[in-house]
């Protein structure tokens, strides 16, 4: 399995983990959450090497709704790994 496989599934589990977490913390703002939701799983099933960027920039605008996203952002070591 390759890096970019493992960063996958790492992070859309983390991704539903944070849905789960967030729809249950704020009920009346689901469809809000919803929205980075399927944007940040669209990214991560797509993601390669040359779409790590745009996935970045996600996480970074969902945190100004919802802190919880921060879960989402990769350490430097995850991406000095991934593009090595």
């Amino acid at each position: 399995m390759e890096a970019i496989d493992i960063f996958k599934a790492k992070y859309l589990v983390l991704l539903l983990k944070v849905s789960g977490e967030l729809h249950e913390k704020y009920p009346d703002k689901s469809d809000r959450i919803s929205y980075f939701v399927d944007i940040l799983e669209d990214q991560l099933n797509n993601l390669s090497k040359h779409t790590l960027i745009d996935y970045l920039h996600s996480p970074r605008l969902a945190i100004k709704e919802f802190r919880e996203f921060e879960k989402l952002i990769p350490s430097q070591i995850e991406l000095l790994m991934l593009m090595s």
